[in-house]
């Protein structure tokens, strides 16, 4: 975009505020940046009136938020205006925030791409700047929401495919609502094997095994369950396998139900560590029995634990290492004296010491087993988790001697864990911050569940089952259900390529009648002959982003015919204003040339006519040459009052600030031989600064000063005070400038016609005048959209209201 180079009296401001968009002019009277006019949208937008807005500077108008410390939106707006006065060329501002300040103190939060242009004079100099912002909150907002979709779908990948098992079962008969891909790796069996099945029916081989008992107690109780290396049994290919899993059992709730809806697993296999351990502990006993026959041997015990790839030690109660094997120092990173000097507590993690203090010494008191997972400090410096058990060796009076035990490095399942305990709230608080509703329908039962979020999205109230038919497509609304059945009719044909469940449609409250918008995603899933048996997805209310957007293109819609019948109404007013501007110039020629022609000559001859006669004129036919010679005068008068009236009748096209200190005291330099005659008194005080016609406005003082002056009281030295003061009616604001004199008034009835055309209070003999110059003084006023009022006494003086506009 371009410097505008258009002369500054060429700028129409009532046209500019008609013109679509968000759009101030500023003055370039930086650091203030002073507001001239606005666009209506822009009035709108920022919920400001173009005449609260005029004479303010930008940043008075719209102050930082105190949320904004930095103030980083004004700114960016005053170094992007300091640029366009600098390089006088356009300058495009980044996306923005910049919030406005609401009636009440507050402030909105609002995001803005905008665009400050120049425009230059004919000498190249800014005259003003134009600034137009196009308002991008909604937008905003919408990537902010897509980004927190896009984040759960993300997040729910990884919770599907982590790798832990992990599943959901639901209600007393545990119908199982999840299964993720390592779950159903462990069990052999597919997502359409046991989705929405009890789980007992889809698992047989768990009967008998204790679940049903532990799942009751997590879903009544409330509790979770953390189980270690539980045993089971399962039925792979025909055949039955043991294996050991580590399982956290937790209570799953619904949002605003009053207990469990189920319960939510999370299960680690550890098969091969049990039977790692049971082999250590097979070995380890062993070792022990082997120790006690043999201990003549230590040679051979050394040796064999010296080739074991567990880390091997025998510790004392007093903490010294009575033996580690090469696996343990080479762990540590450590030589064997090091170790024998230093004992067990150096190399434990200074936030696990306390509880292994604690369980050793309860183990040593009970002189019992024990089983620890804490952190050793690794060769690379770092910690690692292992696993420790140890089973005590007594000597024959029962009293401990030393604990042989076992390290195992855990860390890495356990990091695993972490990570998905870490996922699943991650999910779970996605979906809340998103508020997402969820469904799932299960094909071959036809049920469907709607968690509460997806049950308000279509306005139902009661608590019972769901079904496709009554709730969702009674749901639907009229105009869209076609299409969406269209759509999941095509997703459950296997064989038409369909993709992905993604549609927006509008909902009808079952209950409350309110129509919503929301967006569904969702996957339909199939069994091994390609039918469908399981459908579930996602809903989420988009109502606000519809309606802003509906709102959005009616509003350019009203903004389009009003700017078509505004363009037609001004292009009738220019024409007329043609017409008008024609007709005043040919009765200027006519008044200037055909009438003030003649009036000359009849004042010329006349005055010839008394030279040439000289003394032989009678004395009254002396009279009647004065009389002649007065009236002449007076058609002149008149001419030129006339004249000046048409002036005054066409409004300039462009206003300025005027300052009627200036003007009125021009007026006074003017007048100033007329008041040294009449030996006048003029106290004027401090007047306003005004948007208006500067030559009309010092018109309005001639006319009014001059009327004070000529309507004196004889013998008496004429005294005019000019005062202003600011007054508000009708909810808009005026300067209201009073000029009262102690003349000669006039009666109160008399208020009104002296405005008129041509109307006299007195005989020309006694004030001359032509009954024009308050006429003149009225047309400035309505020029200036303002009101005139006038008060009289006689023998006392008169007094001149004029209320003008402040914007």
């Amino acid at each position: 975009m371009d410097p505008l180079t258009l002369a500054p009296d060429s700028i129409d401001l009532r046209v500019f505020r008609a013109v679509p968009g968000n759009s101030i002019v500023l003055r370039p009277d930086a650091p203030g940046f002073t507001i001239v006019t606005a666009t209506e949208d822009y009035c709108r937008t920022s919920g400001r009136s173009a005449a609260e807005l005029a004479g303010k500077g930008m940043f008075e108008a719209f102050p930082a938020p105190p949320d904004d410390p930095g103030h980083n939106g004004t700114r960016q707006l005053r170094a992007s205006l300091d640029t366009v006065l600098r390089e006088r060329a356009p300058d495009r501002m980044p996306l923005v925030r910049y919030d406005i300040e609401n009636a009440d103190g507050s402030f909105d939060e609002r995001w803005w791409s905008a665009v400050n242009t120049p425009v230059l004079d004919d000498a190249g100099d800014v005259r003003y700047i134009i600034h137009t912002a196009e308002e991008m909150t909604e937008k905003v907002r919408a990537e902010e929401t897509a980004n927190r979709i896009r984040d759960l779908e993300q997040s729910q990948q990884l919770f599907l495919q982590a790798p832990v098992a992990i599943g959901i079962v639901k209600g007393p008969d545990y119908i199982i609502e999840l299964a993720n891909d390592s779950l159903l790796e462990v069990w052999g069996r597919t997502a359409a094997d046991v989705l929405g099945r009890p789980v007992f029916e889809a698992l047989p081989d768990l009967q008998g095994q204790g679940y049903r008992e532990l799942l009751d107690a997590v879903r009544v109780s409330g509790e979770p369950y953390y189980g270690y290396e539980y045993p089971l049994h399962i039925t792979r290919n025909g055949q039955e396998e043991l294996e050991y899993y580590d399982f956290v059992y937790k209570p799953y709730y619904e949002e605003a139900a009053t207990g469990a809806a189920g319960v939510f697993t999370i299960g680690h296999n550890v098969t091969e560590r049990v039977l790692a351990r049971k082999r250590l502990e097979e070995s380890e006993a062993e070792a022990v029995r082997t120790a006690r026959r043999l201990e003549e041997s230590e040679g051979r015990f050394r040796l064999l634990a010296d080739a074991s790839p567990i880390l091997i030690w025998m510790l004392r109660p007093n903490g010294d290492y009575a033996y580690v094997n090469k696996t343990t120092l080479a762990f540590l990173g450590v030589a064997q004296e090091d170790i024998a000097r230093e004992g067990w507590e150096p190399y434990q993690h200074p936030d696990d010491l306390a509880e292994a203090r604690r369980v050793l010494g309860e183990a040593i008191a009970a002189r019992k087993p024990y089983v620890l997972e804490h952190r050793l400090r690794h060769h690379d410096g770092g910690y690692r988790w292992v696993l420790s058990q140890a089973t005590p060796a007594l000597d024959s009076g029962g009293e401990v001697i030393a604990y042989v035990g076992s390290s195992i490095d855990i860390h890495e399942a356990r990091k695993s864990r972490q990570q998905l305990e870490t996922a699943l709230e991650q999910v779970r608080l996605s979906k809340e911050a998103a508020e997402l509703g969820t469904f799932d329908m299960d094909l071959k039962k036809g049920t469907m569940h709607w968690d509460a979020r997806c049950r308000t999205l279509f306005g139902i109230s009661h608590d019972g089952p769901v079904s496709y038919e009554h709730d969702f497509l009674h749901g639907l609304h009229p105009d869209d259900r076609d299409r969406i059945t269209g759509v999941i009719d095509g997703l459950f044909n296997h064989s038409l390529p369909g993709g992905d469940y993604d549609v927006e449609y509008r909902t009808v409250g079952a209950t409350d009648g309110v129509v919503r918008w929301v967006r569904a995603k969702g996957k339909v899933y199939f069994n091994a002959q390609d039918a469908p048996v399981r459908f579930i997805g996602s809903v989420l209310d988009i109502t606000p982003q519809k309606t802003a957007l509906q709102r959005i293109e009616q509003l350019v819609d009203e903004r389009t015919r009003d700017l078509a019948a505004a363009n037609e109404a001004l292009t009738k007013s220019n024409r007329e204003l043609k017409r008008s501007n024609t007709n005043l110039e040919e009765f200027a020629h006519a008044a200037s040339h055909d009438l003030k022609e003649p009036v000359r000559k009849i004042h010329f001859f006349t005055n010839q006519l008394r030279d040439q006669l000289g003394n032989r004129l009678s004395e009254s036919e002396h009279r009647s040459l004065t009389r002649i010679q007065g009236a002449t005068q007076r058609m002149g008068s008149l001419i030129d009052d006339l004249l000046l009236y048409s002036h005054v009748s066409q409004r300039p096209l462009e206003r300025e600030a005027v300052d009627l200190n200036t003007r009125l005291q021009q007026v006074l330099e003017d007048l100033d031989l007329e008041i040294e005659e009449k030996g006048a008194t003029i106290r004027v005080g401090t007047l306003p600064v005004l948007p208006g016609y500067g030559r009309q406005l010092q018109q309005l003082f001639q006319n009014l000063v001059s009327n004070a002056l000529k309507y004196s009281k004889a013998g008496v030295p004429p005294v005019i005070d000019v005062s202003a003061s600011a007054a508000e009616q009708a909810g808009r604001r005026y300067q209201v400038v009073t000029v009262r004199d102690n003349g000669i008034g006039f009666a109160p009835e008399y208020a009104d016609k002296i405005f008129q055309m041509f109307a006299r209070l007195h005989g020309k003999a006694e004030y001359s005048g032509t009954g024009v110059g308050l006429s003149i003084v009225k047309k400035v006023v309505e020029n200036h959209e303002g009101l005139i009022e006038a008060n009289g006494t006689p023998g006392e003086g008169a007094e001149f209201r004029v209320w003008l506009p402040v914007g």
